[in-house]
């Protein structure tokens, strides 16, 4: 046994006199019993499949991984769902038709509330824009001849946050519907790094972290492609091209 390994391990010269460790193990001496010999062949068959399985196994792990696919967008944020409602930090631009004077601008504060020239807060915050108009015209009514009111959207609070390859990255305010395309645009378009085919969106929806990859390419070059639209608070990254 002693021999064998010595044999093995390039220990010994071959019969012929050729330096050791030519040619194969099988050729060299000292001569082996059958059973010797079955036996190292075995270990070498059980070694030699071992290795291909854990490389087999490597392989098909890594092939899964790059398999992958994101998680598929669902149906409802293709579909523009604005509240309409005003909230806390938005800022209102309300005008007067009969008495210019009063025209002002005010930011929703925490309470919801809005303070007013004659008649002092109220509340604003979840009510619609067209809500809070008839609103004011009915409590400016005892004090204006003409208490038409308009209320505009000034500023909103509520935005969605772009960075990654654009060329200004930031936050986008969400005064209106917008798509996720619309936003990248908002923040100066795609830099010449930018991968457009992989726009990842992080969006927090009932506690939980969504994640979900779009393809912009299609829609650049006229491809036709179903419009993403964001939420108040999505997180918008654009990806740098691989090559």
């Amino acid at each position: 046994m002693t021999h064998m390994m010595h044999d093995m391990a390039g220990g010994y010269g071959r019969a012929d006199g050729s330096p050791k460790g030519a040619g194969s193990w099988l050729e060299r001496r000292p001569k082996m019993g059958l059973a010797t010999l079955a036996a190292a062949c075995r270990q070498r068959l059980t070694t030699g499949m071992l290795c291909a399985a854990v490389v087999m196994a490597v392989g098909a792990s890594v092939g899964c991984d790059d398999m992958q696919s994101p998680p598929p967008v669902p149906a409802e944020a293709y579909v523009s769902k604005p509240s309409g409602n005003l909230a806390p930090g938005d800022e209102i631009l309300v005008t007067f038709s009969g008495a210019s004077e009063l025209n002002t601008k005010q930011k929703i504060q925490p309470n919801g509330q809005v303070s007013l020239p004659t008649i002092g807060a109220v509340h604003a915050a979840g009510k619609t824009i067209t809500g809070l108009q008839q609103q004011l015209t009915s409590l400016y009514q005892p004090h204006l001849q003409d208490p038409t009111v308009v209320v505009c959207l000034a500023g909103a609070a509520a935005g969605v946050y772009v960075s990654g390859e654009v060329l200004r990255a930031g936050k986008i305010p969400l005064d209106r519907p917008m798509t996720a395309l619309e936003a990248v645009m908002e923040a100066g378009g795609f830099t010449k790094f930018a991968n457009s085919k992989q726009v990842i969106i992080v969006r927090n929806q009932g506690g939980n972290v969504r994640r979900y990859v779009l393809n912009m390419n299609d829609a650049l070059y006229g491809k036709g492609s179903v419009p993403f639209y964001v939420r108040p608070y999505d997180v918008i990254y654009v990806k740098q091209s691989n090559w």
